[in-house]
């Protein structure tokens, strides 16, 4: 087996790689791969971080940022107050996927230190006996009124709830993840063994939702780490001609996500309301042009704010230019004065683009995601403020 190792990054990198796994890093969009000749690759714009296998070849994609800061983001994007108060104690130098996967085995342990979560489910079943209630529709459809087998429903108290089809699953698709270390390997064998008589979730089928409440509350940590494995892990993806085991994470995905989630609840004591993936609204009247801006705070019809976020800036001649583009439309269609665009970059400078022609401003803020957890929540919170107190100006 060989392995790999590319670092997230705009810039090119050139170096040796199967023919396959080059292919590959195109066909699930972690970058650009050109071929060189004499199995050199040349890699740019390095988007996904995570893992990937092709036959028996390995690549680790390792993010820019410190790791315990990307799952500070990621865990942060899923649930609010999560890992808000510890900063994760990881290395510079730890794995993704190991430092996921020791992470999840610690919380599910600590959740099931217990016993399995249990509760009531109801089932339908046809048992030779009546037992629980009679599905009367079901007795004449599937079995033309004879008597028996009887078609039943009845609420089992039970192992199989989705609480633990979530942590079961999550665990499974773990051990199909490539540069997972064999300790690793063994721990989450021996956690399959307390899931007996749990279902998994179909391969495909999203995850459950799940309500918590005072009676479930202990599994909320390993349950949204089980969600973030599903959401990310794959058994098998076609690249081209090949297939593909994969954990990969977009960047910009969990950089918007984290900027959305963060701002929206910077801003809950503010007047109004905060919608994420703002859709529904066309900029002409043909409604054939749809707009969807990350962030939009309004009130009863009026919109207040619009924001976008913009994990990594064009490093080319276009740029800013159609974040700009993009922004101006949002402030037509929407009688803005205001709009706001947030980067992830390395210093907080903010720039203003003042357009010509048109009483619009159109602010650029950066976040610096190197910054301690309470520091970046911090930033977010002085962005909160300044769209607040920018939003005087609108019409």
């Amino acid at each position: 087996m060989a392995t790999f190792e590319l670092r997230e990054s705009g810039a090119s990198q050139k170096l040796a790689l199967p023919d396959e796994l080059g292919r590959a890093i195109n066909a699930l969009g972690i970058a650009t791969a050109l071929p060189e000749g004499g199995g050199q690759w040349t890699v740019s714009g390095v988007s996904k971080v995570g893992v990937i296998a092709v036959g028996s070849d390995e690549l680790s994609i390792r993010p820019k940022m410190p790791m315990s800061r990307l799952f500070f983001l990621m865990g942060y994007s899923q649930a609010p107050r999560y890992w808000r108060d510890d900063d994760v104690s990881l290395s510079s130098d730890d794995e993704l996927v190991s430092s996921i996967a020791s992470a999840y085995i610690r919380q599910v342990k600590k959740a099931t230190v217990q016993g399995l979560l249990q509760g009531y489910r109801t089932v339908h079943e046809a048992e030779p006996m009546i037992r629980g209630r009679l599905d009367v529709p079901g007795q004449i459809g599937r079995r033309a009124g004879l008597p028996l087998p009887a078609e039943v429903s009845y609420d089992d108290y039970t192992v199989d709830v989705a609480e633990n089809r979530l942590l079961l699953s999550a665990a499974r698709t773990l051990l199909t993840v490539p540069r997972l270390a064999e300790s690793d390997r063994q721990s989450l064998r021996k956690l399959l063994l307390k899931f007996d008589g749990v279902a998994s979730i179909a391969r495909g089928a999203a995850p459950p939702e799940i309500l918590f409440t005072r009676l479930n509350a202990h599994y909320r940590p390993a349950a949204i780490l089980a969600q973030i494995i599903l959401r990310h892990g794959s058994l098998e993806q076609p690249a081209g001609e090949v297939a593909a085991r994969s954990f990969l994470f977009d960047m910009w995905e969990v950089f918007e996500d984290f900027v959305s989630v963060a701002l929206r609840e910077a801003m809950d004591s503010s007047d109004g309301r905060i919608d994420l993936q703002y859709a529904g609204k066309h900029l002409d009247v043909g409604a054939k042009v749809a707009l969807r801006p990350d962030i939009v705070w309004h009130k009863d019809d009026v919109v207040l704010a619009v924001l976008d976020a913009k994990y990594k800036a064009e490093k080319n001649k276009r740029f800013p230019n159609a974040d700009l583009y993009q922004m101006l439309a949002y402030c037509t269609r929407f009688k803005m004065k205001v709009g706001h665009l947030v980067y992830a970059k390395a210093d907080n400078d903010e720039v203003l683009h003042q357009i010509d022609g048109a009483d619009i401003h159109i602010y650029s803020h950066a976040l610096d995601l190197e910054a301690k957890p309470e520091h970046l929540l911090q930033q977010v919170q002085n962005l909160a403020a300044k769209m607040v107190d920018r939003s005087n100006v609108t019409t």
